[in-house]
């Protein structure tokens, strides 16, 4: 069975890209805007979440903290998206729940192996 992505991003553009990419490589991809997010993840069960950490309107760690809340989603993975390079951003975004994260402008074949890496990480399900 493939494993599933949940991509959050508020630019339909953004996840276009990233949808067609991580298709690409075999993964079937959901994709929400930020509003419609914790909907998808709560009725398609993603096994990773690849999340845009610059979103307008909800902080991102509110997002997160809400996406924790389902037992389900618990241990899935979240992999932040960032701009932002600095030691103190990695802090900052696992401190908010998110499991990695993977730098803006996206090294393509680095961000196929943040997922990859991520996804065989998780236990198999029973």
């Amino acid at each position: 069975m493939r494993s599933t992505i949940l991509i959050i991003d508020n630019e339909p553009e953004h996840r276009d890209i990233l949808a067609r990419l991580l298709r690409s490589y075999g993964y079937a991809v959901i994709e929400a805007t930020p509003s419609s997010a914790f909907d998808q993840a709560s009725v398609r069960r993603p096994d990773l979440i690849l999340c845009s950490l610059s979103l307008p309107g909800q902080p991102l760690w509110e997002m997160v903290r809400q996406l924790r809340t389902l037992p389900e989603l618990t241990t899935v993975p979240v992999l932040g998206a960032t701009v932002y390079t600095t030691l103190i951003k990695r802090s900052w975004a696992q401190a908010i729940g998110c499991t990695d994260y993977v730098e803006k402008p996206f090294d393509l074949d680095r961000l196929v192996e943040r997922v990859t890496t991520l996804l065989s990480a998780m236990p198999m399900a029973a």
